[in-house]
């Protein structure tokens, strides 16, 4: 039996305000036409991206409510990582408290523990061991690259330059405010040279690391972005547009279930800006999937 393909999410109403987003991640009113159509005429500069925290976007899909998809809480920043609410409840029909992330102090420990780590070559040409920044309790989403690059290493931060920027943008698109709901890394925490993908010996070292972070952030949601974090979080050798268009699931060492959706890197859509529509596609369907 042949298996249909997977479905794609059905294309969301939009507002002003996200119209203004999308143009700012280059996909501009040709492109939108076919297959968004505006809430209210545009109100807002073209080219200019709108900050979420000043006014609530809304999406809807075809034959369902608008949902509010601006920020569910705002998260305080302590010691300069955001730290969202010890408890609190979270979505759902029987209202379920969502799992208390661990202590900060174990997160910083694990920090400590990379950035001392030798366990493969890539220790030997790194400035800084990339581990992660963002919310650091309970984080909405977690995205996860494949490696640090060039800025990353030099920074000891990771997302940073163009692509950063990008995935800033592409967050704001669907409501995500990075710096309030967002905690993110990569699969490897130091930076091949050359910029060369990760190699599975790599991987595998560092793996344990991402592992317990997972089970120290207690994410809602993990974002894949880029091939090599999506077959490696996946379990599957699938090409990405194989394992694009659906919700995954990743088993936490702590036994949880998190929903995984991935897409294209924003290193990659800098170069391949044609498939910035699918990664649209993509983040909706990320933000259904946690509303």
């Amino acid at each position: 039996m042949v298996e249909s393909p997977p479905r794609q999410p059905a294309l969301p109403r939009i507002s002003a305000l996200q119209r203004a987003w999308l143009e700012e991640l280059g996909l501009d009113a040709p492109l939108l036409a076919p297959g968004l159509v505006p809430d209210d005429p545009p109100t807002v500069p073209s080219g200019r991206a709108a900050r979420t925290g000043e006014a609530t976007a809304r999406v809807e899909d075809a034959g369902d409510h608008f949902i509010d998809v601006g920020p569910r809480h705002r998260a305080q920043r302590v010691g300069g990582h955001s730290a969202g609410a010890d408890s609190r409840q979270r979505g759902g029909a029987e209202g379920e408290a969502w799992p208390r992330a661990a202590p900060a102090g174990e997160l910083e420990t694990l920090r400590r523990q990379v950035e001392q780590c030798r366990a493969c070559g890539l220790c030997e040409g790194r400035s800084h061991a990339v581990f992660g920044e963002g919310v650091a309790r309970a984080p909405d989403w977690m995205v996860v690259g494949e490696a640090p690059g060039d800025c990353d290493d030099r920074s000891g931060r990771p997302f940073q330059g163009e692509a950063g920027a990008l995935l800033a943008n592409m967050l704001s698109a669907v409501g995500i405010v990075a710096d309030d709901q967002v905690y993110a890394t990569n699969l490897v925490k130091c930076r091949p040279l050359g910029n060369r993908p990760p190699l599975p010996e790599e991987i595998a070292a560092c793996l344990p690391y991402l592992r317990q972070q997972v089970v120290l952030l207690a994410p809602r949601l993990i974002l894949a972005v880029g091939r090599v974090a999506a077959q490696t979080l996946t379990g599957s050798q699938s090409t990405l547009s194989q394992l694009r268009g659906r919700v995954h699931a990743f088993e936490s060492p702590d036994g949880r279930q998190i929903p995984l959706v991935v897409t294209h890197h924003p290193a990659s859509l800098l170069l391949q800006p044609q498939h910035k529509l699918d990664a649209w596609r993509d983040l909706v369907l990320a933000r259904r999937a946690v509303r």
